[in-house]
């Protein structure tokens, strides 16, 4: 199964689409449960929630081989830490997707660390879905590792400044 999601504070339609239209073209043969939040397109290929609760995202996740989605942390940070695949598709502002492109600068670190695989156009899809099958993200330092390593560094000044 393959997770489709696209958060909750802006449509992303032009994903969406793009991941029903695979599904729709054969190209993706996988089900498809997609999490679509705002967004006005209906699809017809996929199983369609508009809003899940953190537990079902989750749960999802957890249930998916792969993961699609926007860039955002959240999903991100869920998804590799189960080492599961994950292809995101930055949102464009010009098309009303975000307030800024910041995502797409996020992506390309995120992609250099090996953590994710980049669709920056929606075409590249196809390409990436075929990388997604052999792709095992690294793992970063999780959330306890870096506030012990910023105490760590906190207590070297201070026992240092005395």
């Amino acid at each position: 199964m393959i997770f489709l999601t696209v958060g909750t504070q802006f449509p992303f339609d032009r994903l969406v689409k793009a991941v029903d239209e695979l599904v729709g073209n054969g190209v993706i043969t996988d089900r498809v449960i997609a999490q679509t939040g705002h967004s006005l397109y209906k699809p017809k290929n996929m199983t369609v929630m508009e809003f899940c609760s953190p537990s079902e995202f989750r749960n999802l996740i957890c249930r998916a081989w792969l993961v699609i989605s926007h860039v955002g942390m959240g999903t991100i940070i869920e998804t590799t830490k189960r080492g599961k695949p994950i292809i995101v598709v930055p949102r464009k502002a010009k098309l009303g997707e975000a307030n800024t492109d910041h995502q797409f600068d996020t992506a390309k670190v995120l992609a250099k660390e090996g953590r994710l695989l980049v669709a920056f156009e929606t075409e590249d899809l196809p390409v990436k879905l075929k990388e997604a099958e052999s792709f095992v993200p690294t793992q970063g330092k999780g959330s306890q590792e870096i506030l012990d390593a910023v105490k760590a560094f906190i207590d070297d000044v201070i026992a240092n400044r005395l």
